[in-house]
């Protein structure tokens, strides 16, 4: 069987592909069919991510001329992108995808809209049941209308960590590093973790918090600027340099190190969020830093001293 890595989006991507290269031989045994259903009830993304794989290899490669090195070609093709993004399957083949640098406002068939902030990535998923929007990457406003079928579906934002429903109409949804962060405009949601969800708490309007596939945070209050991407600006009341990068750097196309003696530093006031250049101007006039860019895809952030 595939092994795991110590990059589980990448090696779920890997295994999947190559489970699909495997079984599109006609030599496969018993065992390594029975090998492939135990691995696909490991997990249900395991499902997910063949069936993405599948469709990929089905889409680039004719029925009629199939053979073994053809499929390794393309395995290669899918591990290489795979590698060099970290990013799995499910990413490559949202529903909606935005660049670095775009914003997009989508939408929906029941009324309904999302905004997607740059660097993200969704699946959109409305049936008879429910309406269901799968965040994969980045972040995304819900303005959620009233459903109007006979049968009133629930409205959900579902990524790694968990589920957040909407009770309301108007919340944020973003997919950090190691958590997920929602932040309630109007009314109400509940928000439950992966794998406890059925201790969902319930958020009012102008509260947040941060969750993982385990836990919640405890409630704390939505900041004013919670939305103001959505204008293209970040607004930012005593905020540590490290974070302000952190947000920055969604829309950059390249990588910003700030070194460890100024990440600390405060910053207070409004910066462009689709003018990263301007921004870092106006962070370094305000701030005692030097900034430096060796590259075109490289900008370095050190003590002016």
């Amino acid at each position: 069987m595939p092994e795991v890595s110590k990059h589980p989006a990448t090696s779920l991507s890997k295994q999947a592909a190559e489970w699909v290269i495997r079984l599109s031989d006609e030599q496969t045994t018993h065992a390594q069919r029975a090998d492939f259903e135990h691995w696909l009830a490991q997990d249900i993304r395991h499902r997910e991510a063949y069936e993405q794989a599948s469709r990929i290899w089905l889409s680039v490669t004719p029925q009629a001329s199939k053979s073994h090195n053809q499929a390794r070609s393309i395995l290669g093709m899918l591990l290489l992108l795979s590698c060099l993004y970290w990013l799995p399957l499910s990413e490559w083949m949202a529903d909606e995808r935005t660049d670095v640098g775009e914003m997009r406002r989508i939408a929906l068939p029941d009324g309904s809209s999302i905004m997607l902030d740059s660097n993200s990535a969704v699946d959109i998923d409305f049936n008879t049941h429910s309406r269901r929007i799968v965040l994969h990457r980045g972040r995304v406003l819900a303005e959620v209308a009233q459903d109007s079928g006979e049968n009133i579906r629930p409205f959900i934002i579902e990524n790694r960590d968990g589920t957040v429903k909407a009770l309301g109409t108007q919340y944020v949804v973003e997919q950090a590093g190691h958590d997920s962060v929602v932040n309630v405009i109007e009314s109400d949601v509940a928000v439950a973790s992966r794998y406890q969800p059925d201790q969902a708490i319930i958020l009012h309007g102008g509260q947040s918090v941060r969750f993982d596939n385990l836990e919640i945070s405890q409630p704390e209050t939505t900041p004013a600027h919670a939305i103001s991407w959505i204008q293209a600006r970040l607004i930012y009341q005593d905020v540590s340099l490290n974070q302000v990068i952190s947000d920055l750097a969604r829309y950059y196309k390249g990588f910003i190190s700030v070194r460890d003696e100024v990440d600390q530093l405060r910053f207070s006031g409004v910066l462009p969020a689709d003018d990263p250049g301007t921004a870092l101007h106006i962070l370094e006039d305000a701030l005692p830093i030097k900034i430096k860019q060796p590259t075109s895809w490289l900008i370095l952030i050190n003590s002016e001293l």
